[in-house]
């Protein structure tokens, strides 16, 4: 009986609807706890019409972490279609959710457009079997969808808006070599499907490092392990309870639609590959933090420096937005990737121009929006968070290491970091027990790229030993380093000196440049080393020099983690180092030779000792070769630096 005039089928629709919204703002103001100050993850969702996606959001809205935008949600969509960009944005910064999902569907043909224009985003392409989308479109739109590949193949794209948009000379080819005039409803949706879908490939979303293809028959059939996946790419936590719901009686529902053998090859051609990118992109690790912002004081030559060209460059190589600033002029800032976007700043003096140094950090921020950023000094830590005092951003700082002296100092000033990266376990123990606090540090050791190191032949081997001094009847022991206090060269004097007659072939040669170099020229010269002792400078090949020499020589007076040793041991060199952090692990088990710090008498007995047993050489550096090659190398490296990045952004600091 109808309430005041009201039916009761209404009644009920407007107690459901009414119940879904209140539903709905009270998970709004719940997600309050997470508070203002933090990143949020923004996703996108694209496809094409009719091919599951409303399921894949109304699963993701089971979440308490999301924040879910359909296309008939008013603020964020006009007509269907994504609002300006400001608008998102805004819409974005006003909600709390970690996770904030937009379902753009009717804007699919420029997702590589919108993902560039937010380079943090990602995105979902969800597709559904090519006869279930088209029998479902032709009952919900009857022939509409064949009005648009008709218009299309006549050149009418404009009127239609998006439906027709960005539709390259190749698909219109291929649409006017299948059409007909008497096409039915069903193979105009078939076609429509092929024309939506074919966007994965024309614009490189399959390629995209930022989107993932998904499976709509694999979510429903096998839910709890397709819909983890989807949950990382948005940035939300999984639950298996999101997934209750989900049945499988949308697929398969009716019979395929009668298709011209032509239609039916160009569809089934493209689904057949849509399923290959999706199997493919199934068994893909989560996406990479986008962009990350690397800041560092200069890019002069030196390990931290090293560490992030290379870090920077692997990131950039596997699809991350990557920016890197630093004070310009460095030595090292010609080798970062041409994908790498520089940003040149005064900011190799942060503690005289703090105010400066962080208006340009906040600049860099807000233009690049990154995921995540990764700082390489203790300064420019507390610059980044001078310039971000909401902790809107996670800060990761990466320890490399510091005098004995210093850790007492810098470990309590390191809580300005979301995490600390210590590059050794010494590292690590030395700011625990200087106050850092445990839950806040983590171990990731240094790595390098192995790919260009190796032992050199022929005529560059002879050059190149000839150019440090060495013949090749002598055994050339290379040093590399900045040439500054905590290097230690003056051992490097001393050893040669108490080896001039013990161990008469032995000839050293120094890579690098720094404060030192006149006083050690004078110290060589006064002693009379001139002929066993060189200095090259700073050198741009240092992997072509560890690979014409024959032993490798650490004897700083401390390091965090030395890229070099690895470097030297991935060469294939007998190491003999100070025990300074990380050398011990790096060395044991006969892979080198470690002495105590500032014995200039032990270096000399270990390189004695080695100079007098190229078997043992031979061995050591196998050894050495294998375990660099097994534990140090770049990927590992990156692997765990990659997966601190993403614990940092969803979990809040200790």
């Amino acid at each position: 009986m109808p309430i005041l005039g009201i039916d009761a089928d209404t009644l009920a629709s407007w107690r459901t609807s009414g119940l879904g919204f209140l539903q709905r703002q009270a998970k709004h103001v719940g997600q309050a706890r997470h508070g203002w100050a933090h990143p949020r993850q923004v996703s996108f969702v694209f496809g094409c019409q009719r091919s599951g996606t409303k399921m894949v959001m109304r699963v993701l809205d089971e979440s308490g972490a999301t924040r879910i935008y359909h296309e008939n949600h008013r603020t964020a969509f006009r007509d269907f279609q994504l609002r300006e960009d400001p608008v998102l944005r805004a819409l974005v910064a006003s909600s709390p959710a970690p996770a904030q999902i937009f379902k753009p569907i009717c804007d699919s043909q420029e997702a590589d457009e919108i993902l560039e224009r937010f380079p943090s985003a990602r995105g979902l392409w969800i597709f559904r079997d090519p006869d279930d989308v088209a029998n479902s479109a032709v009952r919900k739109w009857g022939s509409h969808q064949l009005e648009l590949v008709d218009a299309a193949v006549r050149g009418e794209t404009e009127r239609w808006g998006w439906r027709l948009a960005r539709l390259d000379e190749a698909a219109l080819a291929d649409l006017a070599r299948v059409h007909r005039q008497d096409l039915s409803p069903h193979e105009g949706a078939l076609l429509f499907w092929w024309l939506r879908n074919r966007f994965v490939y024309q614009l490189g979303l399959d390629q995209h490092p930022r989107l993932r293809v998904v499976r709509y028959e694999r979510l429903v059939s096998e839910p709890e392990a397709a819909f983890p996946a989807v949950f990382a790419q948005v940035g939300a936590p999984w639950d298996p309870e999101a997934v209750a719901r989900v049945r499988t009686s949308s697929v398969s529902r009716r019979p395929p639609p009668p298709a011209h053998p032509d239609i039916r090859a160009l569809v089934d051609g493209l689904h057949e590959r849509l399923l290959a990118t999706a199997a493919v992109h199934a068994e893909a690790p989560p996406p990479l933090p986008s962009p990350v912002l690397m800041i560092i004081d200069t890019l002069g030559v030196g390990g931290a420096e090293r560490y992030v060209v290379s870090a920077a460059n692997w990131l950039a190589e596997q699809g991350a937005r990557v920016v890197v600033t630093a004070a310009p002029g460095g030595a090292l800032e010609g080798d970062l990737d041409p994908r790498v976007h520089f940003e040149a700043a005064d900011i190799d003096s942060v503690r005289a121009g703090l105010p400066r140094a962080a208006r340009h950090v906040r600049r860099l921020v807000t233009e690049h929006e990154p995921a995540v950023v990764v700082a390489h000094s203790l300064a420019t830590t507390l610059m980044t968070r001078a310039a971000l005092p909401s902790y809107a951003v996670p800060v990761v700082q990466v320890a490399h290491g510091w005098a004995e002296d210093r850790f007492r100092h810098v470990a309590p000033m390191m809580r300005a970091a979301d995490r600390v990266v210590a590059v050794s376990r010494d590292v690590r123990d030395k700011l625990l027990a200087a106050g850092l606090d445990e839950g806040r540090c983590v171990v990731v050791e240094n790595g390098v790229d192995t790919r260009e190191l190796g032992r050199r032949t022929g005529p560059e081997r002879t050059a190149l030993r000839a150019e440090c001094g060495a013949s090749e009847d002598e055994l050339l022991v290379l040093v590399v380093g900045r040439l500054e206090a905590q290097k230690a060269h003056q051992h490097v004097v001393s050893v040669a000196q108490l080896l001039r007659e013990r161990a008469p072939r032995l000839r050293f040669a120094v890579a690098g440049a720094g404060s030192r170099e006149a006083e050690l020229r004078q110290l060589v010269a006064e002693a009379g080393l001139d002929e066993r002792v060189r200095f090259l400078g700073l050198r741009r090949d240092v992997p072509a020099l560890l690979g014409v020499a024959d032993l490798f020589l650490n004897c700083s007076d401390w390091e965090g983690m030395p890229l070099t040793t690895i470097e030297a041991m991935a060469t294939g060199l007998p190491v003999v180092a100070t025990e300074t952090e990380g050398a011990s692990r790096l060395l044991t088990g006969g892979a080198g030779l470690v002495v105590p710090v500032g014995d200039a008498q032990a270096i000399a007995a270990a390189l004695e000792q080695l100079a007098a047993d190229p078997e043992r050489r031979g061995a050591m550096g196998t050894l050495a070769r294998e375990r660099a090659e097994a534990q140090y190398g770049q990927d590992r490296l990156m692997g765990e630096l990659v997966d601190v990045m993403r614990e940092v952004r969803s979990a809040p600091a200790p």
